[in-house]
């Protein structure tokens, strides 16, 4: 419902471009599944907060045109920045994949000399409704208590995430790709697993979600569908997407794939096959990137101190 309300709201108002805004927005809700509801708002309230500061700041940064190095450097930053915000208060999903991807989405989208006034109120009515719904809803179960790393801790973390983003992002500019935002995001998905295994585990999942997903997408494409019937599309994908995230990754990119790709062909129509490809192949670069980052610098291999 997070993204139901917004997204309907924008295609009754006959600005399905706009939803990439609410979709970014809407992630609020993935986080805060606390059954208590103080608990919930302070996860969300933060979170919401993590993600307005990395969506506002790529929709500042899109008429600044980022690209290659600048946009590298920056998505370090970012992910350094979210990844502080994310250990520090113990927000699930943890790590810093969806404010990385805002930012890098938002900030290279095309067409923009100066901010989107409207892509920001979208954005932050999003935010909002999530946060209401969340206080209007429930979760079940007992969530367990998510020991509070040092201060150390986190640096060391935080250091692994901004030399594995730095890294991919060298690597895709050798190998030249466009669109690096692919790349730097899917970077830091095998991180946030606590070991190896489940790094490699959850690259797995990552490419055979994306696999899936564009499969998914390719059959969407070939119905030739108007942009009030793509953004319905997207806000139906988006309640899998929600649903299993926490649950079964791949499974749900195989919704989140599909509809991040349609999200970006409403924003900028005219997607072609060839650029699907590419960021198809810019995913699996950085998920590369990302598991023989993790393996030079990884500061789970020393034991996790807590503060007392």
């Amino acid at each position: 419902m997070g993204l139901a309300i917004p997204g309907t709201t924008l295609l009754l108002v006959g600005r399905a471009d706009l939803m990439i805004y609410a979709v970014f927005g809407s992630v609020t809700g993935m986080y805060g599944r606390s059954p208590h509801r103080g608990q919930r708002l302070r996860d969300q309230l933060l979170a919401g907060g993590m993600l307005l500061g990395a969506g506002f700041g790529g929709i500042l940064a899109a008429p600044l045109g980022l690209r290659s190095w600048s946009l590298v450097l920056v998505s370090v930053g970012c992910a350094v920045a979210s990844l502080v915000i994310a250990d520090r208060f113990a927000l699930r999903p943890h790590g810093a994949f969806f404010p990385l991807f805002a930012f890098g989405a938002l900030a290279t989208l095309p067409g923009h000399d100066q901010p989107d006034l409207a892509g920001l109120a979208a954005y932050a009515l999003a935010v909002l409704v999530s946060l209401l719904l969340g206080q209007l809803g429930r979760c079940s179960g007992q969530q367990a208590p998510v020991p509070i790393p040092t201060w150390t801790y986190t640096a060391r973390h935080a250091s692994s995430y901004g030399l594995v983003v730095l890294l991919a992002g060298a690597a895709g500019i050798l190998f030249g790709f466009e669109h690096l935002q692919w790349v730097l995001a899917g970077a830091v998905v095998p991180l946030a697993a606590g070991n190896a295994r489940g790094r490699v585990r959850r690259a797995a999942h990552r490419v055979a979600g994306t696999v899936a997903g564009l499969g998914v997408l390719l059959v969407l494409f070939e119905l030739h569908l108007n942009q009030p019937a793509l953004g319905i599309a997207v806000i139906l994908l988006m309640f899998p997407t929600e649903a299993y995230m926490t649950r079964n990754y791949g499974l749900a990119l195989s919704f989140f794939t599909p509809l991040i790709m349609l999200m970006l062909d409403l924003a900028a129509p005219g997607t072609s096959s060839q650029q699907l490809w590419e960021r198809a192949g810019g995913n699996l670069l950085g998920v590369t990137a990302g598991l023989v980052g993790s393996w030079i610098v990884d500061p789970r291999r020393r034991v996790l101190e807590t503060a007392s």
